[in-house]
């Protein structure tokens, strides 16, 4: 699909630099880290993922939504390959041809998965306890639930402390990296993966204080406009009008979805 860039706020525009290296950490897709010239005209560190154009839409929004509600996540951009600096195949182009690629500032801190491979078997409980200590905990229950992202796995929080935290890789919001219109169901309790790993690790007292966490933040929530945050993402262009609606649909009404949900997730049910 053959777009021009839109200019929008949250997401922001960049160029990929060459010298961009493969890695593989754990990472499905294809992913590098490499240098990027923002439209500032400065150069930054970023992790670049050459996605599917839906997937790559997942991450755009997602991102945007995080930065409205104040979440932690790394800044996100949108970033054009020029003379062959990544071989991307996979999503948009502009209007020249040129590849579009995901980028976002890297935070130069381990995920939390690697914390856990690294300490004493004996450790992990208090490592999971340092998690379960951020103030924000309850704000990622609610957020995951209405965006219905279903891989919050532990690879996918950067994790320094619970002062040091980022929220990364949604491309498995919306239900999924290939969702249809059909598969949005503002209804339907989309599985949010923080209760297998982590609510199980909680105390009631967390529970519940995570409970009235999410609750505040889906006051946030209710009050976003959509449609705005959709042109506000950049995502438009590389979806089609059905698509777009259906995103708009599902958000708003899953809007009065999220509290009941996020606490179920919590196993906070009052």
């Amino acid at each position: 699909m053959t777009k021009e860039i839109p200019k929008h706020q949250s997401i922001r525009l960049a160029s990929v630099l060459a010298g961009a290296q493969p890695f593989k950490e754990g990472n499905v897709n294809d992913t590098y880290r490499g240098q990027i010239l923002t439209a500032e005209s400065t150069t930054c560190s970023a992790i670049l993922k050459d996605l599917e154009p839906k997937e790559l839409c997942n991450e755009l929004l997602a991102s945007a939504c995080a930065t409205a509600l104040g979440l932690p996540i790394p800044t996100t951009y949108l970033a054009v390959v020029r003379d062959n600096n990544l071989p991307a195949k996979k999503g948009p182009k502009t209007v020249d041809g040129l590849p579009l690629v995901l980028a976002s500032a890297d935070v130069s801190t381990p995920s939390l998965i690697f914390r856990l491979k690294a300490v004493n078997p004996g450790q992990i409980l208090g490592l999971l306890k340092e998690l379960i200590a951020w103030a924000d905990l309850g704000k990622l229950y609610a957020f995951d639930t209405w965006i219905a992202n279903i891989d919050r796995h532990a690879g996918n929080l950067i994790f320094g402390g619970k002062d040091a935290i980022w929220l990364i890789d949604h491309g498995h919001s919306f239900t999924g990296p290939k969702w249809t219109a059909g598969n949005l169901d503002p209804s339907t309790d989309y599985i949010n993966r923080l209760s297998e790993w982590l609510t199980v690790h909680m105390s009631e007292d967390e529970k519940a204080n995570h409970a009235g966490i999410a609750a505040a933040l889906c006051q946030d929530i209710s009050a976003l406009d959509i449609a705005a945050m959709l042109a506000d993402s950049g995502v438009e262009p590389y979806l089609t009008e059905a698509d777009r609606k259906a995103l708009n649909t599902f958000l708003e009404k899953r809007k009065s979805e999220t509290p009941a949900k996020s606490a179920k997730a919590l196993n906070y049910l009052v």
